[in-house]
């Protein structure tokens, strides 16, 4: 048995992310040996659990859709379910329903018929959809949202209300710095691909419990490792080949085939390369993202799934809150603030205030609110510019050494999806060189 254990490959991957755990997954099926190594105390990256208000609870909000076919394609293979809804989304007066809508001529009619937007506004969404459908999906590399909204004349009520929300959830970068070819791409896989397609996927709990906790016990059934609280300090090729792992000081140094750096691109100087990294860290910026819990009496519910608020102060952008009661927190409203604002100045209670207050004016919930927890984080996802991509020669800078990670994606912004995409595409280059 240690003989046979010795002959499989052995792969470091650097982050216990979702794109690190699905390329474990990935290689594990296939005969490799996968060693996960998380600097942190929790797996998961961004979607990873907290404990706040004495539960796990999740460290962000992030909104899942039935277009994500990485994602489907993961939960079905670990064995996971999670509730599938019609996308429902309201302000109170206007919003969209695809309840009991089917394929692309129903999501038309439904765009069609969107509550509260006038015909103008209507007319102009549709035009700007079919326009992208008939350019294949493809706008100019270096044309931002805010540039392909004037471009398309687009109205601004529909910008305030409609695209500019929908750009900063999928994004998290403003729209007049977020690249239009990545959110297009999104774009693509959702509107462009009928009503079925946008259906929300909810979790029964937090996402640890539901996804990332199978995904390690899949892994770890088929011979690989998840190990946290180990940090790698450097990584060096070895003469023959492969390289050797540093961990902290005092530990033994491993010896790996291939490794897989699945870290963002701020943290890959924390880590002594064989490369230089410096350009992807200039070239990958950061926004920040936070997170407003707000826990009240169970009986308390949102009148949809996807209620749209505005911001915090008159110069943020529009707002998500989403009932976390699927997922096991009745009377507990997820409030989420994408990419860079006035709202990040405000202290945590200011805060959460603001969005409390929000949310009463919106939806006439006067309920008393019991408790709130902010998660903010300064670093939470990659810009999605038009100039932050990756070269060709970039995602494997040395022979059995790759780059993996949400930010990596050529066409996604930084997403769970783009993360597990580019998972199981550096699983397939590995397993292509064997």
């Amino acid at each position: 048995m240690p003989h046979a254990e010795a002959s499989r490959p052995a792969v470091a991957i650097i982050g216990a992310g979702w794109a690190g755990l699905a390329c474990a997954l990935q290689l594990v099926r296939n005969g490799f040996r996968p060693v996960v190594f998380e600097s942190g105390p929790e797996p998961g990256g961004r979607a990873r659990r907290a404990q706040l208000k004495n539960q796990w609870r999740d460290n962000g909000q992030h909104l899942m859709l039935s277009g994500c076919q990485a994602l489907r394609c993961l939960c079905n293979d670990i064995g996971v379910s999670l509730i599938q809804k019609p996308f429902i989304y309201t302000d109170g007066t206007r919003g969209l329903s695809l309840t009991g809508r089917k394929g692309r001529f129903g999501l038309l009619a439904a765009l069609f018929q969107a509550q509260g937007f006038s015909w103008f506004e209507r007319l102009s969404l549709l035009r700007a959809l079919l326009s992208l459908q008939r350019h294949d999906w493809q706008t100019p590399s270096h044309q931002t949202v805010a540039q392909w909204l004037s471009h398309t004349q687009q109205p601004t009520s529909l910008i305030k209300t409609f695209w500019e929300p929908l750009a900063l959830a999928i994004s998290n970068t403003p729209i007049d710095r977020a690249s239009m070819s990545r959110f297009a791409s999104v774009l693509r896989d959702t509107l462009g691909s009928g009503a079925g397609a946008l259906d929300l996927l909810q979790p029964t709990a937090d996402l640890s419990t539901c996804i990332v906790f199978p995904l390690i016990r899949a892994i770890e059934s088929g011979g690989g490792e998840v190990r946290c609280h180990s940090r790698i300090r450097a990584i060096t090729p070895m003469n023959d080949k492969g390289y050797k792992l540093s961990l902290t000081e005092g530990d033994p140094e491993l010896d790996f085939d291939y490794v897989v750096l699945t870290v963002p691109p701020w943290s890959l100087k924390t880590i002594t390369l064989p490369f230089n990294s410096e350009l992807l860290a200039q070239r990958f910026g950061h926004q920040p993202i936070a997170t407003v819990y707000l826990g009240f009496d169970e009986t308390v519910r949102l009148p949809a799934p996807l209620f749209q608020l505005d911001g915090p102060t008159a110069s943020d952008a529009r707002i998500w809150a989403i009932d976390r009661a699927d997922c096991g927190e009745p009377g507990v409203i997820a409030i989420s603030l994408s990419a860079a604002g006035h709202w990040a100045t405000l202290n945590h209670d200011d805060l959460a205030l603001s969005c409390m207050d929000r949310l009463r004016i919106a939806t006439g919930i006067h309920n008393p609110c019991l408790w709130h927890r902010v998660v903010s984080v300064r670093r939470a996802t990659p810009e999605a510019l038009p100039s932050a991509r990756m070269q060709p020669n970039e995602q494997q800078p040395l022979p059995g050494l790759f780059l993996a990670g949400d930010w990596t994606h050529p066409d996604y912004p930084a997403t769970l999806e783009a993360a597990l995409q580019s998972g199981n595409a550096v699983s397939r280059q590995i397993l292509s060189s064997k």
